[in-house]
């Protein structure tokens, strides 16, 4: 199971940020699809005073 999240950043000073998940996904590759087709897109309308920093996946063990 992955867990995709995301660091935005103000624009105006970079190390003001904040991370963001999102659902849980079973596959890296469908939580790096989310994140790109749905998680960037969305931060860039509702954040535009921010700035999507870096991303990553987040595996969770399957007995959590």
């Amino acid at each position: 199971m992955w867990t995709p999240i995301v660091l935005l950043c103000l624009t105006a000073n970079l190390t003001d940020c904040i991370a963001v998940g999102g659902p849980l996904l079973l596959s890296k590759e469908s939580c790096i699809r989310s994140i790109k087709e749905v998680g960037i897109p969305y931060f860039k309308k509702e954040h535009t005073n921010r700035v999507v920093r870096n991303y990553k996946c987040i595996q969770w063990e399957q007995n959590i």
